[in-house]
């Protein structure tokens, strides 16, 4: 329950801020199962979902199926290109939502080198990444009874995140417009230590 809710009040804040007006080239970092893509999905004239797992991918695949409007492709995010992607054109918007935690930070910074690479002369990157609330936080071999796994993550803390955007995106010409917490309400945040926040990256012509 717990899930739906946080997955439904993301949407209902990040699609204004993506600004999709049916025109855009999209690019969806770490799409995993395509959970963004229904609700992007005739708000954007392109989409392309990128994961590291085939597993996911495939779900996404036999869910959406691809066309010449949607496609999904198994890549790690710190090897994104234009021509890894099998595509020619740059991107007006590129979402990644709770993919950078898994990341350690040499990957991160390559990634968002990445972003920058393939997003067009005027575009917004919009990231949402939990985020440690005073301290960074880092988990190790970390079991979820709720996934039923061990993962590793890495709570970056706010100054952490502006200190690689200034690093990466910010000489790439994009400027931070936006940065606060997604959820009001602390029950969504679910962990005092943590809180999910929003990123906005503009660059303009």
């Amino acid at each position: 329950t717990l899930a739906l809710e946080r997955d439904l009040r993301e949407k209902e804040t990040l699609l204004p801020i993506l600004d999709l007006d049916g025109t855009q080239r999209f690019l969806d970092a770490g799409c995993g199962t395509g959970r963004w893509f229904e609700s992007v999905r005739g708000r954007v004239a392109y989409y392309h979902g990128v994961d590291a797992s085939g597993g996911l991918l495939a779900y996404a695949r036999s869910t959406f199926g691809e066309d010449d409007t949607h496609r999904f492709t198994e890549l790690s995010a710190d090897e994104l290109s234009l021509a890894a992607l099998g595509e020619t054109t740059t991107f007006d918007r590129v979402l990644c939502a709770g993919l950078l935690m898994y990341l350690n930070d040499d990957e991160v910074v390559e990634t968002l080198h990445r972003f920058a690479a393939v997003s067009a002369t005027t575009a917004r990157i919009v990231l949402r990444e939990p985020t440690g609330t005073e301290n960074r936080l880092s988990l190790v071999d970390h079991y979820s009874a709720d996934l039923e796994s061990s993962y590793s993550s890495i709570y970056r803390t706010d100054g952490e995140w502006r200190d690689m955007f200034d690093a990466t995106l910010v000489p790439a010409g994009f400027a931070l417009s936006e940065a606060r917490d997604l959820f009001a309400s602390a029950d969504l945040n679910n962990r005092a230590e943590t809180r999910q926040r929003i990123y906005v990256l503009d660059r303009r012509a």
